[in-house]
């Protein structure tokens, strides 16, 4: 597999420590280890009590537990915890697609939801949203775009970079 270099990455890696204004990463707000406690009674004690090692595979059984909890249909062990949205897109599409199937991807969109698509032999159409029309998706075009080899129609909401959050009406059509 030849995945491109991540573009964005590699120009964050240039600039994002030695900008004097930073006003591009999608990173979440810095705090220390402190703040972040502080935000909930008890956590200093529970961080203290927490133990570092390796864990099942699947990820924590109680982070596992925590995640069903939030849903009625999903069990356990339907639940794989990754470390990051890299590792978890590239686990589901190389266990998903074959060389040749076509994918649909919501675009502007984060690097990695084409590319390891591509990597892996796939064809790709771009599902481009524009600021003009307040970044909504176009679920007609998509239906004009659905080809018989369209294995996987990545949709990314909330959008990153755009923010657009679909409506319960569009998501239940889409």
């Amino acid at each position: 597999m030849n995945i491109q270099p991540f573009t964005l990455e590699r120009y964050f890696a240039q600039y994002e420590f030695n900008a004097p204004y930073l006003l591009c990463t999608s990173d979440c707000e810095s705090l220390t280890v402190g703040e972040l406690l502080a935000l909930e009674p008890g956590a200093a004690e529970g961080l203290q009590q927490c133990w570092l090692g390796y864990t099942e595979s699947q990820g924590s059984p109680e982070l596992r537990t925590e995640i069903a909890g939030l849903y009625h249909q999903i069990d356990l062990d339907d639940i794989l915890v990754h470390a990051g949205a890299e590792e978890a897109i590239f686990n589901f599409m190389n266990a998903v697609l074959d060389p040749g199937d076509h994918v649909i991807v919501h675009s502007p969109c984060y690097q990695s939801l084409y590319e390891v698509a591509r990597a892996a032999g796939c064809q790709l159409t771009r599902w481009a949203t524009a600021e003009a029309e307040d970044w909504t998706l176009d679920l007609a075009w998509l239906e004009q775009h659905i080809q018989p080899n369209t294995k996987v129609i990545v949709v990314n909401c909330p959008h990153n970079p755009t923010g657009y959050l679909m409506s319960h009406d569009t998501q239940q059509q889409l």
